[in-house]
């Protein structure tokens, strides 16, 4: 079996870009989350706009300068959940980690991308905060509910005092 057969199989998307920032190779996941496969002609610069990488929220394309691949071919390890793909009509929040590949003399000759799907993991986020306020005007409405009735028991004890003071002022 192939090795390409395993990185196939892969849950995740990998995107892997030569020395020179050309489009290497991409599996299975990564060209469904990306929505097109290997442009081996694609230039560095336009990676982000070819492959519609957006700043997450924003309809500005990704930072060059922040790019992941472009810092792992300077050398650096980095992952970023702030990058979303536009494709098909759809947004696709991504986190992208991506790693430098050395050649046996120390020489950087690859970067590679880790592509994973955080969709589900943002709308969890995004319900559990949903929660939480929920949670903090349900709570702040009980402490309100609370001083009314510490309130209104302090009348009742005023009244009930009042009370026993005329009741055993008649017996």
């Amino acid at each position: 079996m192939e090795f390409k057969a395993f990185l196939d199989a892969c849950p995740l998307g990998i995107f892997i870009i030569d020395a020179h920032g050309h489009p290497y190779y991409s599996n299975l996941k990564a060209i469904e989350l990306l929505g097109k496969g290997v442009l081996p002609s694609a230039p560095l610069d336009r990676l982000n706009a070819i492959y519609q990488a957006y700043q997450s929220g924003t309809n500005q394309l990704y930072p060059a300068t922040e790019q992941p691949l472009l810092r792992a071919l300077e050398g650096e390890t980095c992952r970023v959940t702030d990058l979303e793909v536009h494709q098909g009509g759809q947004i696709i929040p991504l986190e992208v980690t991506a790693a430098p590949v050395s050649d046996g003399a120390g020489q950087i000759c690859f970067a590679l991308a880790v592509l994973e799907d955080i969709r589900e993991r943002r709308e969890e986020e995004e319900r559990r905060e949903r929660l939480q306020q929920d949670l903090l005007r349900r709570n702040q409405r009980l402490q309100q509910e609370n001083a009314q009735l510490r309130r209104q028991a302090q009348l009742l004890q005023g009244q009930l005092d009042q009370l026993q003071r005329l009741a055993q002022g008649r017996v």
